[in-house]
């Protein structure tokens, strides 16, 4: 036992095959019309078989979803509707209007209205079947009460509403169901059923959905709305004008034929989602070369069907010579339209194509906006993606990366970005159909060429910001530095030797009262004041030192350094480069170099437990390198404040310190100043 969905699409196909089957079998056969074989053919051949042949086929492979039983249930009812044309005329013509004319009149209107419901849900929702706001549920559910219009027609209207399309004119008809009173009602009940209001429902609907649309939603829906767009106003056109001349002019022949060719578009734009959008969750495996190749036969045809149409209506009303005339004028006429629809069909099938030039062209110049690589690498990658039609790119950094579409599987091709000779990422794409040809790896090899120098500049600035930004801070903390060493130095003074002073003040006088009452002798005095006094000269010695040490500026670096050395309670080693000794350095780099020593053998004492360490002084291309090393435990830290106003000191020379080390293993505190630094 089949499915629901099954025994609707097996019912729906019989249904919508015997309707088309007996539409071009009464066409061929029986009734070739006022507009021949292939007049009557037109509506049939490239509107409705063309839509009910995509309909079949998306329900049989999806028969749950919602918009592939809607574009079944609207091809049937067409397919059905243009069935019951011509049996209906001939019927008419050989029995004239009976009571039976009443029953088949309401089932071509029903055919014909439930094509138009189905068609206003599946245009009005698409692609999905569903819609994002409450308001346009409610007017799509509002649509449905078009199929009450029939039976009311009957009820309220003397005679039978024949539709223009089956019989024109209509003929006079009485109605057998007529209520008296409801006809009033007539009137107005008839103005909606033949111009159908729910075409406003469709467009209103659709087009607020696309604008209210994420970019990728109106990708998918741009075709089908100008279809749409395109249908709506051809069919209103053509009922509006077309009762309006006993013969219709070519330019309701054209609008007739535009119609039928938006009709077309239907099927088309579905089938061109599900291939380049996957709609429906269909993965369709078709070749763009073959997809192409079956738009330009339909294009072809539809341009051929275009171009006859003049000389075929009109003739049997104009001389042959002028049908001809008027058939090459035609095919003049329409030979730009072709032309756009080839571009058009060109641009949905392969995607939107820029020559090679252009595409570096366009790179290189948005290369000049881009400052970021946050913002340069998804450009790189949607620039190859699209250049190459690759399935995916993905540009991968050490410290970042982007891709274009959705990566699976291995990469078919890997290149490396390079400047340099130093590789700094790399350029990953995916499959792409066809393989990749020389052209295209030339087109990658310019533009990672390209991408590579623009993400090193880009590197570079970032790191140029970086350092501007530090050496702001590193002003800020020397100027913070310079403040906390003179507030240091006046404690220091206030403290120690200002004390002493008063102490020595107040020695003196107690000194001169003692000399008096002579209660000690001038010699005692004496001697304990100047024990005071060299005890004060040794404070402020050592203050002086701190400062900036005598032997430094006397004696230079590594004197100063011994000296500092020797007074440390560790063992210190001091090594310095032939002829370092007696050179001078200037005043700044030897001032630096000082301190760091200082700074670094402080922490040796204080932190690492060690027993010894050692200070090596040398200079290697232009730069003093100063490297105190020691065994203890190690810093666990990039080191304290004091070392940070070192490195900014350093810094502002030109230079670079660094701390190495690990718990267990030691300390290393290296400086590298230029030498020179800070004399101009």
């Amino acid at each position: 036992m089949p499915s629901p969905p099954r025994l609707a699409w097996s019912v729906a196909t019989a249904l919508g095959g015997a309707g088309l089957a007996v539409a071009v079998a009464t066409r061929v056969v029986a009734a070739a019309g006022e507009h021949g074989v292939v007049g009557g053919l037109t509506w049939v051949a490239l509107g409705i078989g063309p839509l009910f042949g995509v309909a079949v086929w998306l329900a049989h492979r999806r028969p749950e979803h919602p918009q592939a039983r809607r574009m079944l249930l609207m091809s049937t009812a067409l397919a059905v509707n243009a069935g019951l044309e011509v049996p209906i005329r001939q019927a008419l013509a050989a029995h004239g209007p009976g009571r039976w004319f009443w029953a088949v009149n309401l089932l071509y209107q029903y055919t014909g209205l439930v094509s138009l419901v189905a068609a206003v849900l599946l245009l009005a929702s698409f692609p999905d079947g569903v819609v994002e706001r409450p308001w346009q549920a409610r007017v799509l559910r509002l649509v449905w009460w078009h199929l009450a219009l029939p039976p009311l027609l009957l009820l309220t209207r003397h005679d039978l509403v024949v539709d223009p399309y089956l019989l024109d004119p209509p003929p006079v008809v009485p109605s057998p169901f007529t209520v008296s009173w409801l006809v009033p009602l007539g009137g107005p009940l008839e103005s909606v059923y033949l111009s159908y209001y729910g075409a406003l429902a469709l467009v209103s609907v659709l087009f607020v959905r696309y604008v209210q649309a994420e970019p990728a939603q109106r990708a998918r829906m741009r075709l089908l709305l100008v279809t749409t767009i395109g249908l709506v106003v051809a069919f209103g056109l053509s009922v509006a004008v077309e009762d309006r001349f006993p013969v219709p002019p070519w330019w309701v022949q054209a609008i007739r034929a535009a119609s039928v060719v938006f009709l077309l578009m239907v099927p088309v734009s579905v089938v061109v989602g599900i291939v380049r959008h996957r709609l429906y969750d269909i993965d369709l495996v078709v070749r763009r070369s073959v997809a192409f190749g079956l738009l330009s036969l339909a294009i072809a045809a539809l341009y051929f069907g275009l171009s006859a149409a003049p000389g075929l209506a009109l003739g049997d009303q104009v001389p042959v010579e002028l049908a001809v005339v008027l058939t090459i004028g035609a095919a003049a006429a329409f030979q730009p339209v072709r032309r756009w629809l080839e571009r058009l069909a060109d641009r949905l099938v392969f995607g939107e194509r820029v020559t090679r030039y252009e595409l570096v062209t366009r790179f290189g110049a948005a290369l000049e906006q881009t400052v970021e690589l946050g913002e340069l690498l998804p450009r790189l990658a949607e620039t190859v993606h699209t250049g190459l039609g690759a399935e995916w790119v993905r540009v991968e950094l050490p410290s970042a990366h982007a891709v274009a579409g959705e990566p699976s599987g291995r990469a078919d091709l890997v290149v490396p970005l390079e400047r340099a000779g130093e590789q700094i990422g790399r350029i990953e794409c995916g499959p792409k159909r066809g393989g990749y040809q020389p052209a295209d790896r030339e087109l990658l090899a310019t533009l990672t060429a390209q991408a590579a120098t623009a993400i090193a500049n880009v590197q570079l600035t970032a790191r140029l910001a970086e350092q501007v930004d530090e050496l702001a801070l590193s002003r800020a903390r020397i100027i913070a530095a310079g403040d906390q060493e003179r507030r240091r130095i006046e404690r220091d003074i206030h403290d120690g030797a200002q004390q002493q002073i008063v102490a020595l003040i107040m020695k003196m006088r107690l000194a001169r009262n003692q000399l008096g009452r002579g209660e000690r002798t001038a010699d005692d005095v004496l001697e304990e004041l100047r024990a005071d006094t060299r005890e004060l000269l040794t404070d402020l010695r050592e203050l002086a030192h701190g400062i900036h040490p005598p032997v430094l500026g006397d004696r230079g670096l590594v004197a100063a350094v011994e000296a500092r050395a020797d007074r440390l309670p560790l063992a210190v080693t001091v090594r310095a480069a032939p002829g370092l000794r007696e050179r001078r350095l200037g005043p700044d780099v030897e001032g630096a170099a000082y301190f760091v020593v200082c700074e670094a053998l402080t922490n040796v004492v204080k932190h690492s437990a060690a027993s010894a360490a050692s200070v090596n002084l040398s200079t290697v291309d232009d730069y003093l390198e100063v490297e105190v090393r020691d065994a203890g435990v190690g810093l666990d830290g990039g080191g304290g404040q004091g070392l940070t106003n070192l490195r900014d000191r350093v810094e502002s020379l030109g230079g670079r310190l660094s701390v190495s080390g690990a718990a267990g293993t030691g300390t290393t505190v290296r400086a590298e100043l230029p030498v020179g630094a800070g004399r101009g």
